[in-house]
C-alpha cells in the first residue's frame, strides 16, 4: 500500500537552502560508512517580501510527550511559545490545522507528484527517530494516528538532532551546512525520501515531525537556535514541482523572522 497522503494531515515541508558555509566534505562518517553527499550548489534567496506578499504569524508551543525514552520537563520548565513570522506570496496560505503554508493552486497541493509546503516548527525541543521509518498498515493500527514510538534518543541543541540524523542508516540525507535564519545560528541538511513506498502505509522518520507525501518526496531541514531552543523549519516538495513553486519556497524561508 502507497503511503497514506492528505492535507490535513500533512506535516511534511521542502526547499533549496539560503545562505550556506562551511562543509567538510571529505571527512568519513563515524560508523565507517561513506559520507554523506555534500550540497553541490548553495542559492542566497533575497530576504525581503514582495510586493503582493503578506506576512503570517503561527504561534510554536513546544509540546512534549512523555515516552520511554523522554521525560518531559514540568511545564514551566519548557520553552515559552515562539511566534513564526513568514511573508507569504500570493496563492499560498496557512493551514488552520497546522503550521504549514500550502499552494492550494498547486494540482496536488501537498502530495506527489508535484506537491509543496513549507512547515514552520512542528518539531522543536523534544524529538526522537524511528530507524525504521517504514510503517506497514498493519503496523499503523497498533499506533495512534502512524505515530511509532521513536526508538533513537535525541537531546534537545540543534547538534543533537542533526547529528542524530546523520547516522540512521534508512535516511538518505546531505551532510549538514552551517547557516542561519531570521538571524539566528542553524544547520541545513535535505532529506529524500525512498522513491518506493509500495511496502509502507506511513514513513516517518521522526516524531513529532513528518511523514512521506509520496514517493522520492524531497524535504531541506532547517534547525535553528532561537536563543538556545530549537525549532526544526522544513520545505517539501517532488520532482515534478513548478519551479516557481520552489523558488517561492526558497524565499519564504529567507522571510522568516522569530519572536518569544
Amino acid at each position: 500500500m502507497a503511503a497514506r497522503r492528505g492535507l490535513a494531515t500533512l506535516v511534511a515541508v521542502g526547499a533549496c537552502a539560503q545562505t550556506i558555509v562551511g562543509c567538510d566534505a571529505d571527512a568519513d562518517r563515524p560508523d565507517g560508512r561513506d559520507p554523506a553527499p555534500a550540497l553541490t550548489e548553495a542559492s542566497t534567496p533575497t530576504a525581503s517580501a514582495g510586493p503582493d506578499d503578506r506576512l503570517v504569524r503561527v504561534v510554536v508551543e513546544h509540546v512534549c510527550t512523555n515516552s520511554e525514552l523522554t521525560r518531559c520537563p514540568a511545564p514551566e520548565d519548557r520553552p515559552p511559545p515562539l511566534e513564526v513570522e513568514v511573508a507569504v506570496p500570493e496563492g499560498w496560505q496557512q493551514l488552520e490545522e497546522f503550521p504549514n503554508v500550502i499552494s492550494p493552486d498547486l494540482p496536488t497541493p501537498t502530495e506527489g507528484p508535484d506537491g509543496a509546503a513549507l512547515l514552520l516548527g512542528w518539531t522543536t525541543f523534544q524529538v526522537g527517530l524511528n530507524s525504521d521509518p517504514c510503517l506497514t498498515a498493519a503496523e499503523v493500527d497498533q499506533f495512534p494516528d502512524g505515530h511509532e514510538t521513536p526508538d533513537v534518543r535525541v537531546g534537545p541543541s540543534v547538534d543533537d538532532f542533526v547529528e542524530a540524523v546523520q547516522e540512521v542508516r534508512a535516511f538518505d540525507v546531505t551532510r549538514p551546512v552551517d547557516t542561519e535564519v531570521g538571524g539566528h545560528p542553524a544547520r541545513f541538511f535535505s532529506l529524500e525520501g525512498p522513491d518506493d513506498l509500495s511496502a509502507c502505509d506511513l514513513w516517518r522518520p521522526w516524531d513529532p515531525g513528518i511523514f512521506a507525501q509520496g514517493e522520492s518526496n524531497h524535504w531541506d531541514v532547517w534547525a535553528v537556535d532561537v536563543d538556545g531552543d530549537r525549532v526544526v523549519i522544513l520545505a517539501q516538495h517532488f520532482p515534478d514541482t513548478p519551479p516557481q513553486a520552489v523558488a517561492q519556497l526558497d524565499a519564504m524561508v529567507a522571510t522568516i523572522r522569530f519572536e518569544a
